[in-house]
């Protein structure tokens, strides 16, 4: 297919609109909701309810609107409209804040967070999301905003002479490049957020790079089947928003969306769509790679091709070596090659893309000892093995119109290549710093080497060169990343004192490896007075209310006496040094709590459902399935035997989102019985859920066949 270059727009709604104009029916989008239904949009269609929406924006009149530069918070559920919420505000010169999805009824700390920090203007969703927040449980810097639904009463699709809706010619917009393109907010930290300012100059140039490296052809050859791409990563997470959605746009392709729920509850799907659509590009963080290894049973892969799966991108936090060699042998009979992995380093301060590989291509290692990562300087041990060895993964060299450098972070001196330091980035897709953080971006943007080359970002990560190419080795700071998500260790340890009350001492949270990835792991000083039998439930109460606030669950919580946690002479926590001695296994516990990673454990055995059920069978097959839920919380979970209750609520389990979301997921696939949310709320105990799928068997007759000598 022939390459066409771009028209000349200097931003993304210009972009899109011209290609309304080029291809107005080509299908641009598709949404596929949980239960198989599909919506898709075509080029034109985005674009009417984009003018369309902006045209309500422009009319908007409140005093709590900024006339000069608004800023609209985007609360979106997985779906198209998001797209209109974005590019609509975009055309109407608002900035789009992507936040969270919605959480009916409930807190949304990341939506207060982001309200607090950018002194937003609006609320903008759809009428069903917005028609369900609970204002009183917003901070007040979000409560008094006007909520704008951008499906209210919309008017018929029209165009207007061919330029657009209600006059609105793309390339006659008043955009230029210097215009905002959105807020993007690092995920992670509540109490600190950060809005990177990513203008339009900067995410065109991302755009670029992403199809540069990929080495995906403008798709204007209208004969042709455009490019497409799976997703299912939610917006507010750069990957998910440019990777996922607005680069197929840019370059005229059709991007098949799923919700992450839909992955989380089953990740066959995603291998599904990705093979049904014939989809070219898919990408998400090592763990989405990894869930697939653990949870996909071979026999729902049986007629899955994924030959035409040509881009593999992994991102978003530390890529793992055996993830991508054991994803690639698990699914080379599904026709995947390992040569489509296209490894990369992002961050949000880069827009997105900052390294990769020239087109994707078989991963490339590095075999180092863990010994010198701490000395500075590496030298590859090709023949290494075992825990004193590491196998680093190649993320490619610098993204188009990028400069990447390795700088010691003290001298500012650039480092040679295999001499460990800070990754330091320029160019045009790098931003100009974060909203209204004028001391810290003096500190981070712009900055110079030693030999005054200017106007870098410092990332915090650290890494090493080798032959152009970029190895990441850790973080500068304290940063945990986890699922693609920045983890600032503050604030969970102030989760964690609020949780165990003033009489506690100092906590240290900080990421542990695993043979699946990285964990979060938290040691808490507790009072000497506190019993020993009290110790077990402050480790529940500690997991529950880390993953309440932080959504994620801590895989070791470890209880000790006061002045175990190493500090510095002034008195800081010493999370480093945390670390290293709970590696080596010196922190003496007064209690210790472990959870066993997902397929770290042995498989669960499906027992056989019966056959033609009748009412008398209810209490045996209550018995059966209330044993299936107590095995899964055990083996998956990571729960203590001695915790499990037949009528204590799951979410006393201390379950995260991605857990809870996996139970329901794997009890469907077992029972073939439908478990939604509302399901979930009403039946919150193993006995009441047992009861519920046993009737549903009973009820539906049915007759399914279920081998004992299967498992998940």
């Amino acid at each position: 297919m022939p390459s066409v270059e771009p028209s000349a727009a200097s931003s993304l709604p210009q972009w899109i609109g011209d290609r309304a104009q080029r291809h107005p029916d080509r299908v641009a989008t598709t949404f596929v909701d949980d239960d198989g239904n599909e919506t898709s949009w075509s080029y034109q269609d985005v674009w009417i309810r984009a003018c369309q929406f902006a045209s309500r924006l422009r009319e908007i009149q409140s005093p709590s609107v900024d006339k000069d530069s608004p800023r609209a918070l985007l609360l979106f559920p997985p779906g198209l409209e998001f797209i209109t919420g974005l590019l609509g505000s975009q055309i109407a010169g608002w900035t789009p804040v992507p936040t969270c999805y919605p959480k009916p009824g409930r807190t949304m700390e990341r939506l207060d967070s982001a309200a607090i920090d950018c002194l937003a203007s609006a609320i903008v969703g759809d009428q069903s999301t917005l028609s369900l927040v609970d204002r009183a449980k917003l901070h007040v810097a979000a409560r008094e905003l006007p909520f704008i639904a951008t499906d209210l009463n919309p008017r018929p699709l029209m165009t207007t002479g061919g330029e657009g809706y209600d006059g609105f010619d793309p390339h006659a917009l008043s955009l230029t490049s210097e215009s905002m393109a959105f807020l993007q907010y690092t995920s992670g930290s509540t109490t600190d957020p950060k809005g990177v300012m990513v203008r339009q100059r900067n995410l065109m140039a991302n755009l670029e790079s992403i199809r540069r490296g990929f080495k995906i052809d403008w798709q204007d050859d209208t004969n042709g089947d455009p490019v497409i791409g799976v997703f299912w990563l939610p917006f507010f997470h750069d990957m998910g928003l440019i990777g996922g959605l607005l680069a197929p746009l840019y370059v005229g392709g059709r991007t098949i969306l799923i919700s992450p729920r839909a992955f989380l509850q089953r990740p066959v799907r995603w291998l599904k769509m990705i093979s049904d659509h014939r989809a070219v590009v898919s990408g998400a963080p090592n763990f989405a790679y990894q869930l697939c290894i653990d949870r996909i049973a071979p026999e729902q892969t049986d007629e899955i091709d994924l030959s035409s799966w040509k881009t593999a991108f992994c991102g978003a936090e530390p890529v793992l070596a055996r993830t991508l060699i054991d994803f690639a042998h698990r699914f080379s009979s599904n026709k995947f090659s390992f040569s489509s992995f296209y490894p990369c380093y992002g961050l949000a301060e880069a827009t997105l893309l900052a390294a990769g590989g020239d087109g994707p291509s078989e991963p490339k290692f590095f075999t180092v000892s863990r010994e010198m990562l701490d000395g500075g300087r590496v030298e590859e041990s090709p023949d290494g093995r075992g825990k004193a060895f590491l196998r680093i993964v190649s993320c490619g060299k610098a993204a188009y119109q990028t400069e990447l450098l390795i700088v010691d972070p003290e001298t500012k001196q650039v480092c040679e290549d295999r001499n460990i330091g800070e990754v330091w980035i320029r160019g045009t897709s790098v931003s100009e710093g974060y909203w209204n953080r004028g001391s810290e971006n003096e500190e981070r943007f712009n900055v110079s080497t030693a030999d005054e080359r200017t106007g870098f970002c410092r990332t915090g990560d650290l890494g090493f060169m080798d032959q152009g190419e970029l190895y990441v080795t850790g973080r500068l700071k304290d940063v945990v990343i986890l699922r693609g998500r920045n983890l600032f260790p503050q604030d969970i340890e102030s989760t964690v004192h609020d949780c165990l009350g003033s009489d506690s001492g100092r906590c240290a949270a900080f990421s542990v490896e695993g043979p699946r990835g990285e964990g979060l792991a938290i040691v808490a000083e507790v009072s000497r007075a506190m019993n020993d039998s009290e110790l077990p439930e402050k480790a529940r109460a500690i997991r529950r209310v880390v993953i309440d606030i932080h959504e994620v669950d801590p895989r070791n919580v470890l209880l000790v006496r006061p002045a175990t946690v190493p500090v510095t002479s002034s008195g800081k926590v010493q999370r480093h040094r945390c670390r290293e001695l709970f590696h080596s296994d010196d922190i003496r516990c007064r209690y210790r709590y472990d959870r066993a990673f997902l397929s770290e454990q042995a498989p669960i055995s499906i027992p056989e459902i019966p056959t033609n059920l009748a009412l008398a069978d209810r209490g045996a097959l209550c018995a059966m399935i209330e044993r299936w839920l107590a095995e899964w919380l055990i083996v998956r979970a990571g729960v203590e035997p001695r915790d499990i209750d037949r009528d204590k609520p799951f979410s006393d389990y201390g379950l995260d989102s991605m857990t809870a979301v996996e139970l329901s997921g794997e009890t469907e696939d077992w029972s073939g019985i439908e478990l939604t949310p509302v399901v979930a709320w009403n039946h919150p105990t193993i006995a009441d859920l047992s009861h519920f799928i046993a009737d549903e068997l009973i009820r539906t007759g049915t007759d399914r066949q279920h081998p004992s000598s299967s498992s998940i």
